[in-house]
């Protein structure tokens, strides 16, 4: 664990988590070496993978939903102590020993809501994925979103910042994020759908959604990925356009072939 010292807090770390063995005990270790925890707090879908044995290995508390992603990011919040609360994507390593003592210093400033640990060397930086994302603990008990929500979620952030006239800051190279649900062949569909499921601010979401899709493959430094930004955004688009094909699969079976 890293030593406290001066200023720094101990922090509640949240993670959800489904079949996340792969990846999740990467993320626990650079958590635990990088960030001053006072809990791990993690909502598991019911894993069949060993997931929750590495969550009971680093000391987990761990809590089982078989609801949604909303439940499961509601619970956690509910069941947080500490001052800041830390969402951390089980498909991430945090690699910058100084986020915490970072974002803290970000957070002296008032008009701070959030602080987004950015992945490493991503020169664009936008939104609120919750990846690796701190906010103080009395804002995000603000947050409300439905229950069964599979995505999407940083929609309810985004608009408890926004209404609150609260901005979000950056710190760079502060993570690796695998994006393993980003793999997926109906991705861009799934998304799309998110968008439409969600309550309001639907034309502004989907003109932002240009911003996001450009600025993830321009971050990929990838020209084949930068070209596929149109094509990916159409696919958007016709999840969009078809909630009831796209919007109700489980973001944990999103690869497999929909046959509808």
């Amino acid at each position: 664990m890293v030593k406290q010292n001066h200023e720094l807090e101990s922090v509640d770390v949240l993670i959800r988590t489904f079949n996340s063995a792969q990846t999740l005990e990467s993320c626990l270790g650079s958590i635990a070496k990088n960030v001053p925890v006072r809990r791990i707090l993690v909502a598991d879908h019911n894993s069949t993978d060993g997931t929750q044995g590495i969550a009971a290995k680093f000391g987990a508390a761990l809590f089982q939903e078989e609801t949604g992603l909303g439940y499961a990011t509601k619970l956690l919040i509910s069941k947080a102590e500490t001052k800041y609360v830390l969402f951390v994507d089980g498909d991430v390593s945090i690699i910058k020993s100084t986020f915490f003592a970072d974002a803290l210093e970000k957070f002296k400033d008032l008009k701070t809501g959030a602080v987004v640990g950015c992945a490493f060397g991503h020169n664009f930086l936008y939104g609120i994925p919750l990846s690796l994302t701190m906010m103080p603990l009395q804002l995000a008990r603000k947050i409300g979103m439905p229950d069964n929500i599979q995505g999407r979620e940083t929609f309810f952030f985004e608009k408890v910042i926004s209404d609150a006239s609260l901005k979000i800051r950056y710190v760079r190279d502060a993570m690796i994020h695998r994006s393993t649900y980003r793999k997926y062949r109906y991705w861009p569909e799934w998304q799309g759908a998110q968008i439409r499921l969600t309550p309001s601010r639907h034309f502004r979401q989907l003109i932002n959604a240009i911003f996001v899709v450009s600025m993830i493959h321009l971050n990929s430094k990838s020209t084949k990925n930068f070209l596929y930004s149109p094509i990916y955004y159409l696919k958007l688009i016709t999840g969009f356009m078809n909630p009831a094909k796209w919007g109700n699969i489980d973001r944990r079976i999103i690869g497999e072939v929909i046959s509808k």
